[in-house]
Parts: C-alpha cells; structure tokens; sequence
C-alpha cells in the first residue's frame, strides 16, 4: 500500500516511520530533515541492504512531491507493504532542510545479533557468508575487529561500501565455504557469526575457530520454511533441534526455533567455547 501524506503530516507526527530521502548524497549534505537516511532513489535495487526492514513503515521524502511519488512506487516494487511519500518539498517543511548531520542507519542487522550483542565480548569477529554485510557492518560499529567471508566479490564490495559509508571498516575475504576442504583459521576469532547460512562439514571447524571463550551466534532456517519460499533443499534446512546439537564441544547459552505464521522458520543458537 502506497500513501499520501501532506505537509502537517511530517515525521514528528508519524512516530514509528522511517524517514527515507531519495535524493543525491550532494542534496541531502546541504541540508535534511532530522533522523532521515539517505538512499537515491535510483540505487535502491543495488543498495537494498542499506535499506529499511521490507514489513517497515517508511516515509519517502524527496526535493518535490513527484518524485517523492516516484521513489515511493520504486520501493513498494521491491516488495515494501507501508510505504508513504511526503506530498510537499522538503524546503516548504519546517526543519526540512535544517539538519547537517550523517544520514541515520535505517537498514537493521538480524535482531537476534542485536538481543545478544550485550553478552559478546569485543574482539576479531567472522561473519560467515556475510552478504552485503549487514552484520558484519554492524559488529564493526559496536567495537569489533571484522572480517567478512563470501564467495561473490559482488556482494563483498557492497559490504565494503556499506562499511565506508558508515566510517568504519571490515576486511573482505572472497572465499568458497562450500569447496571441499574450505579451511579456517583455528583459534583466532572471539566471534564467528553465521546468518541464513548452513553447510554441516563446516560445523567441526567453525567450533575450533573460535579462540578459548570465544562465542558464536548462528541463526538460519529450518524445515518449513520451504513454505514460504527459499530455501526449498533438505540440505539448506535444518531439522527441528538439529542446531542445539551441531556444535557438541560448546557450552549452549541461548538456543531457540521459531515458526510464526506468516514466517521465516528459524532456529538460533548462541554459544561459547569453554
């Protein structure tokens, strides 16, 4: 669903919206709307990590209301289900170009790294399968050490980019992790994080990668979710339990499965190596 929303209809009185501006990295430095991210509209595709949960509440702000219109038909295209655009130019909005400060973070790490980053102890962190490095992004802000595995340089130089854009860094690393034999350092990490990622022969050495204390977060689907859509493969699906027991040498400090009705079927595992 797509809304139109006019000029008394700004952010202060839409609590629970996230603030998108469409425009050029140029435009939105010479001014925006407080707690706005920015993402142009024509790089949403590309930069979909950098963008905001698809179930959330977004308001596209833009320099005039046809393309604030433009942007918002952009994101609901990628599947978006509460997307709002701002009826007004930014300039005719009190505040609306008032603020000079880096765009907020409206893309969102998995939750369940969020609910245990409290008990993670800062260190050199691996995050396994990293993607466009949401998480290993996020790691890197809250103090640790980070090196992202992937075997698409694609996906790791948007990981990269995302990481620059955010002043900090991580080090990317193209790596198969499901070539026979793909190796890991042992002991060196005092984080290894694996997210929507299963490959069983890696169990063994993702355990003896960690260092002495060391913690790992894991979380990807389980059976049943083949109901709503990828993965479909027994061999990407975790059986119910199958996580708790893959990782017998570590002590299990979290472990929970999920199977919502409107989905994903997840298991997550937080754990630490004695």
């Amino acid at each position: 669903m797509i809304e139109r929303l006019d000029a008394a209809d700004v952010p202060g009185r839409n609590p629970g919206r996230a603030v998108l501006d469409a425009r050029s990295p140029e435009a939105f430095a010479a001014g925006h709307l407080a707690g706005s991210g920015n993402v142009p509209a024509p790089e949403f595709r590309e930069r979909r990590a950098e963008l905001p949960p698809r179930d959330a509440a977004v308001l596209v702000v833009a320099d005039d209301a046809a393309a604030a219109a433009r942007a918002a038909a952009a994101l609901a295209a990628l599947g978006y289900l509460h997307v709002a655009w701002l009826d007004a130019p930014l300039e005719t909005i009190e505040g609306g170009l008032a603020d000079r400060s880096p765009p907020a973070r409206l893309w969102r790490p998995s939750p369940f790294l969020e609910r245990e980053l409290p008990g993670l102890p800062r260190g050199a962190a691996l995050d396994l399968a990293a993607g466009s490095g949401r998480e290993a992004v996020f790691l890197a802000l809250h103090g640790f050490t980070v090196e992202a595995w992937d075997r698409a340089p694609e996906a790791l130089e948007r990981a990269a980019a995302l990481a620059a854009r955010h002043g900090v860094e991580i080090r990317c690393v193209v790596r198969d992790l499901e070539r026979r034999g793909a190796a890991l350092p042992a002991g060196c990490y005092d984080l290894v994080t694996v997210f929507r990622f299963l490959h069983r022969p890696l169990f063994d050495r993702i355990a003896r990668a960690l260092a002495p204390g060391g913690h790992l977060v894991y979380e990807t689907y389980l059976v049943g979710q083949e109901r709503f859509g990828r993965p479909t493969h027994p061999r990407f699906l975790l059986r119910p339990g199958e996580l708790a027991e893959a990782f017998p040498g570590l002590e299990n400090l979290h472990y929970e499965e999920s199977d919502p009705p409107e989905g994903p079927v997840m298991a997550r595992l937080h754990a630490r190596r004695r």
